[in-house]
């Protein structure tokens, strides 16, 4: 039983291929694939569809309303929660080697010397992502002398190293926004934007985090500012793209349960915040939450996504309320929220999102023909 049409079609392309971890550095065929998706769904994350996998992380698309999948950014997943780790499908074999970019051992003896193979057995993926050239930027700047310094030196250049390529694989407006805020706020420890809403593309999630996280430790701050920090922060879609205290442009993985305890806090009525969002449908969910998050299983998510859709016209908020839902019903009880995966087919197919609900659908089948058998 396929699990999604790309996974099965990289399967496909990739079954007499010998070598293919050893040169790839993940396969799309893994032995336990199918414990680790079940269990991926049973965390609550119905909202991504995994395609390849290693030995600790399971790599995944993330299904986003008004997308092409294939356009859609690539998250990983350990043991916590999702994080963004390339822009798209057709990048996605040179930015996960950005990771081992930081030692000079792995750049010489697993991508210099063995860079034919890793051009053979990539090109049936670069052929199926239509991107033959997605390999050139890797093999020009590993092999540039200038760049040496930083492959030597990585504790003091590794964060340039990790912006060039974001910088040219994600080469938007929305990315050069991002660095400029992310960098002010990692040079200035006391620095908070004012508040604006901006379309950050495929780092908003992790751009809101960051200045929630930011707006709760500023103790000199006047409420209202900060509350239209930690209400855009809340807004985001739970599970995904979380920040530490002492974020940097390299994500480390954490838990939107952790990262969001500070701005949940503040939903409890009597500290005054977030008044101009009491007839929210969100704002409901968040006084739910501040009472005891830990017990919390989604439900107040799928019936402000309800609100959001049917009365806010916002369809995309309702997408990532549905989102949130999963994720808590899996972060605390270590299972989905079935109503909230099949509002998430209901809304996908209202709204014409006919590769998502194709997904949606296809995953449903796969995790409830072995969810008994894991």
């Amino acid at each position: 039983m396929k699990l999604n049409k790309i996974h099965q079609d990289l399967k496909e392309a990739y079954k007499e291929k010998k070598q293919v971890y050893l040169s790839l550095g993940f396969e799309f065929e893994n032995k336990n694939e199918i414990e680790r998706c079940v269990n991926i769904f049973r965390s609550g994350y119905w909202s991504v569809a995994p395609f390849a996998f290693e030995s600790y992380n399971s790599f995944a698309i993330k299904l986003v309303p008004n997308n092409k999948l294939f356009n859609s950014q690539i998250v990983a997943k350990s043991n916590v929660d999702f994080w963004t780790v390339s822009p798209n499908l057709s990048s996605f074999i040179t930015m996960s080697w950005l990771r081992f970019l930081n030692d000079i051992d792995i750049i010489n003896e697993e991508i210099k010397e063995k860079w034919e193979l890793l051009e053979k057995l990539s090109l049936p993926y670069r052929k199926y992502t239509d991107n033959l050239d997605s390999l050139n930027f890797l093999k020009e700047y590993i092999s540039r002398k200038e760049n040496l310094i930083y492959f030597e030196n990585p504790s003091d250049h590794y964060t340039k190293v990790y912006l060039d390529f974001w910088n040219h694989y994600y080469n938007t407006l929305q990315q050069k926004e991002y660095v400029q805020l992310m960098s002010l706020m990692i040079e200035n420890e006391s620095y908070l934007p004012d508040f604006e809403i901006k379309d950050y593309g495929i780092w908003n999630t992790r751009v809101y985090n960051a200045i929630g996280h930011r707006a709760y430790n500023l103790i000199d701050i006047e409420t209202e500012k900060k509350e239209n920090h930690f209400w855009q922060s809340f807004i985001q879609p739970h599970g995904f793209d979380s920040t530490e205290v002492d974020f940097d442009f390299i994500p480390y993985a954490t838990s939107s349960s952790f990262q969001l305890g500070g701005v949940i806090s503040k939903f409890k009525p009597e500290l005054g915040y977030f008044s101009k969002m009491s007839n929210h449908p969100l704002y409901e969910v968040g006084q739910i939450l501040s009472k005891n998050k830990s017990t919390y299983n989604g439900d107040a998510h799928i019936e402000a996504a309800k609100a959001l859709d049917e009365e806010l016209n916002d369809p995309i908020m309702a997408w990532d309320a549905l989102v949130s839902a999963g994720y808590w019903s899996g972060v605390n009880f270590g299972s989905l929220n079935m109503n909230a995966w099949k509002a998430a087919i209901d809304l996908s197919e209202k709204h014409g999102w006919t590769e998502i609900n194709e997904v949606l659908i296809d995953q449903l089948e796969f995790y409830n023909h072995y969810k008994d058998k894991i």
